[in-house]
């Protein structure tokens, strides 16, 4: 990155150690990942709008928070980005007039539009002005914006950025359901949160927080294989890449799997085993069948999927996920596939012999 703010400072987070710039305005934060200037894909971008309920408190009624650790791991995992992280409170209102469409909402039973239009407040008053100037600085024109929201795309392209979109996928809890059928059907935002917008009836999965992260390698879901305990799959995954030396414990004890794929990441050149080629799919099945085998409720959730095609659907690994494009391997559903198949002959074995 060839920033324009010369002060930063290191940002260690549970995804990784992003690093955080001084904007010169206390109303925009920017934080970055690796180098934005190396060669490949358009760097990705978040334009976050803040949101103290959630990112501070941890309030659960709206996507806000979600988004933003969205982002990350999406960033993270690709080892660059840039997140601007603005003030603009309540749809660009502030705070104040937010509160007070929340109350309304939770007096009289009004969804968020609703709430808006009764205290006579447009709908979305932000302003994406500074994000436009500082890709300007950082002589960014194209990105990968991470966003459900066509305005946000739009007013990026009409200030001269070449945007594709990235969706997120929310977390649809009780407390937010509502809310986020108001934003796709009253605010415009792309939002997939019935079956039928899944792709011709498939289960697409990879982050462990949004809907079936049960099958995803990070999922915290700890398996007791070859003598120990694994946090996850991925740890175990990531550490057999150097069984038998320091490094595999090393790994099995980083504090989340994706410290732990980064850490293998970072030794495989010099000391990955020389097998390990023609053993990785072998140690990956033998992960994915200790987590649903030792795990009830998630051989329950997997046996749950039917017959539907399961795809890890990932721009960032075409060997293990789709490629994002449907053109990858998809190796590791075909594996879930593989095991669903087993637990599920098991399960006919163990009635018929009953």
């Amino acid at each position: 990155m060839n920033p324009v703010p010369a002060s930063w400072c290191a940002l260690p987070t549970s995804m990784g150690e992003f690093r955080m710039y001084d904007s010169g305005d206390e109303h925009v934060r920017v934080v970055c990942l690796g180098d934005l200037e190396d060669q490949g894909p358009e760097p990705l971008l978040r334009v976050h709008s803040s949101c103290l309920a959630s990112e501070v408190f941890g309030a659960i009624d709206c996507d806000c928070a979600d988004q933003l650790r969205a982002a990350m791991k999406l960033i993270a995992t690709e080892g660059r980005g840039l997140i601007i992280h603005l003030h603009q409170e309540g749809r660009g209102q502030g705070l104040s007039k937010k509160i007070r469409a929340l109350h309304r909402m939770q007096r009289e039973g009004l969804d968020t539009a609703e709430a808006f239009e009764a205290l006579g407040l447009e709908q979305d008053t932000r302003t994406y002005d500074a994000a436009v100037q500082l890709l300007r600085r950082l002589d960014l024109s194209t990105v990968r914006l991470i966003s459900n929201n066509p305005l946000k795309v739009r007013y990026l392209q009409q200030h001269g950025v070449t945007v594709t979109m990235v969706n997120t996928h929310p977390t649809v809890r009780p407390e937010n359901a509502d809310y986020l059928k108001t934003k796709k059907a009253k605010l415009g935002h792309q939002l997939s949160l019935e079956p039928g917008d899944r792709l011709n009836g498939a289960i697409r999965f990879h982050h462990s927080d949004q809907p079936w992260g049960e099958l995803s390698n990070f999922s915290r879901h700890a398996v007791f294989q070859r003598g120990r305990i694994w946090p996850t799959v991925e740890h175990f995954y990531q550490a057999q890449k150097f069984v038998g030396t320091p490094h595999e414990e090393a790994i099995r004890r980083c504090q989340t799997p994706m410290l732990a794929k980064a850490t293998a990441t970072d030794l495989t050149q010099e000391h990955c085993r020389e097998d390990w080629g023609s053993v990785k799919e072998t140690v990956m099945i033998e992960g994915l069948r200790a987590k649903f085998e030792q795990h009830p409720d998630l051989r329950e959730r997997l046996l749950g999927s039917g017959d539907r095609r399961l795809v890890e659907h990932t721009r960032n690994d075409d060997y293990w996920g789709d490629g994002g494009s449907g053109t990858g391997k998809n190796r590791l559903g075909h594996l879930l596939m593989r095991v669903r198949t087993e637990l599920r002959q098991r399960a006919q074995d163990d009635h018929h012999s009953i």
